[in-house]
């Protein structure tokens, strides 16, 4: 089964048929799939050691009313369309810089129907030695206060410094969970890349529900553990010890004051 037809099945699961009646126009969601594909394979550059890059920020533009007929599926299908990309990728022997990212935007001068995509290439963040490296575009670093109530991640610099210890000190790194589905691993393709051997090329997830935070075990070879012990699925509370590899992350979802 090729990466389109697997894209179109696991779209006939989703809410039932409900995602298909959201398509009355002419606008079809493989067409979309077709075109990220065509757009990956234009792009394409080769590199140093014979790496083939392509662009892993896609933006997909709609008429008005195809926007808002989307809404409500908007980020069911743009996860769909990033594992679609992924899994191109590998069939076609591409390299990222950074995590998948499909999103949609409105465009006025576009008919219902219609749509084109932008592209471009995004480096994602990089835990190594402990340290989140972000990219040079992201934001100055915030106030430790600055996250409370919102769900994150605690890293700590050095490989001897557990997080969330006193050794520390005030030197703890914050990753936010800002999207529905955070990927950890190794893979250059990660939301969160984390730089330790012991770590799978796509290790782990964060599913952000609500209120709830998941995290999902992705088949790794080492296994991931919450608070020492080996989990495959569990919802994440205040305070948790998430391991993956030699790396340890703290999970804070701290009630607001």
């Amino acid at each position: 089964m090729g990466v389109l037809q697997r894209f179109e099945r696991r779209l006939e699961g989703m809410v039932e048929g409900a995602f298909a009646r959201a398509f009355k126009s002419e606008l079809q969601p493989v067409e979309v799939a077709s075109a990220v594909q065509r757009e990956m394979d234009e792009r394409a550059a080769i590199v140093a050691q014979g790496r083939t890059l392509v662009p892993n920020d896609f933006v997909v533009e709609l008429s008005e009313t195809d926007l808002e007929r989307l809404s409500v599926y908007s980020d069911s299908l743009g996860l769909e369309l990033a594992n679609l990309a992924r899994e191109y990728a590998q069939e076609q022997g591409y390299s990222f810089v950074g995590p998948v990212r499909v999103r949609f935007e409105r465009a006025s001068d576009l008919a219902t129907g219609m749509f084109r995509i932008r592209s471009g290439v995004m480096r994602g963040s990089t835990v190594e030695g402990g340290e989140i490296r972000q990219p040079a575009t992201d934001l100055p670093a915030h106030r430790p206060d600055e996250f409370r109530g919102r769900p994150r991640l605690l890293v700590s610099p050095g490989e001897r410094a557990m997080v969330g210890s006193e050794a520390a000190g005030g030197q703890q790194r914050t990753y936010e969970l800002t999207t529905p589905v955070t990927l950890l691993g190794r893979g250059t393709d990660c939301d969160l890349r984390l730089v330790d051997p012991g770590v799978s090329r796509h290790h782990a997830e964060l599913r952000l529900e609500g209120d709830t935070v998941t995290l999902i075990d992705l088949g790794s070879t080492n296994g991931t553990f919450l608070n020492g012990q080996p989990v495959r699925s569990v919802v994440l509370t205040d305070g948790a010890r998430v391991t993956l590899g030699r790396t340890t992350l703290i999970f804070r979802y701290d009630e607001m004051d």
